[in-house]
């Protein structure tokens, strides 16, 4: 920084009469620079400006740190509010595809029959139909899913998500198979689904269900609020509204469907 100063600037003021001093006479300014207004010198002026150069380093340094820090906590908090704020009823869509798989493979694997429609002299569980249980046809593909909580919804607050295969039981499972599922029209013959269900404005109970056509089905209304999740033997799986449920339920290949709710 350069600064131009007049030949008055240069000096503290002239002689006057009777200051003991030759009149006229200039006198160096002391240190070399002369006073300006309110007294700061040139000196005075730029160390000021140096020291406040070096404030708004030091400011411009912290909120570079504050913004490291921000950006640093957002990379590590989004992704679980994005879980956080994931719906129930979309996760639990997502565990029946794929429950829905495993089962897909195996009917690969056996001649296009699920395990249901297999003896267990075959490797299949359908003398289990009958027993009021469920969990031995969801453990015959426990080796084709990746763990058992799967088989609980996560809004199901009366069940309880298995911590091993061995301790399986209906109380860990969610959803309900269809006994009678077909690979023969697999679009529209349901596989399995949310166990929420009521006939004729009952629920339905745990056990065996026996699905006919002069039933109007419908879906608990407390649950999932008023609608639920539906996977069929084609692999698709889908929301149904309390609206649809009954047309859907109505529309299976086979006029008389065996549901094995948990």
């Amino acid at each position: 920084m350069r600064f131009c100063l007049s030949a008055a600037d240069r000096f503290d003021h002239f002689a006057a009469p009777g200051d003991g001093r030759a009149p006229g006479k200039a006198v160096p300014a002391k240190n070399g620079l002369a006073a300006g207004a309110g007294g700061v010198t040139v000196e005075t002026a730029m160390k000021t400006l140096s020291a406040k150069a070096k404030i708004s380093g030091l400011t411009l340094i912290e909120v570079l740190v504050v913004l490291a820090v921000l950006f640093i906590l957002a990379a590590m908090l989004l992704p679980n509010l994005a879980h956080s704020g994931k719906s129930p009823l979309i996760s639990c869509l997502s565990q029946l595809k794929q429950i829905d798989l495993g089962f897909q493979i195996f009917a690969t694997d056996n001649g296009g029959e699920f395990p249901m429609l297999k003896s267990v002299t075959n490797g299949g569980t359908m003398e289990f139909i009958y027993s009021d249980h469920v969990f031995p046809h969801f453990q015959k593909i426990s080796s084709l899913l990746v763990q058992p909580k799967l088989l609980a919804c996560p809004i199901d607050k009366t069940r309880q998500a298995a911590t091993n295969w061995e301790a399986l039981n209906d109380l860990n499972i969610s959803y309900f198979l269809n006994a009678d599922a077909s690979t023969n029209n697999p679009s529209h013959s349901i596989l399995a689904g949310d166990r929420f269900l009521q006939a004729n404005g009952q629920q339905v109970k745990s056990g065996l269900f026996t699905l006919t056509t002069n039933l109007n089905m419908s879906w608990t209304p407390d649950l999932h609020l008023g609608r639920g999740n539906l996977a069929f033997a084609d692999g698709h799986v889908e929301i149904s509204k309390m609206d649809s449920l009954n047309s859907t339920l109505q529309n299976q290949p086979l006029a008389t469907n065996r549901f094995c709710v948990p």
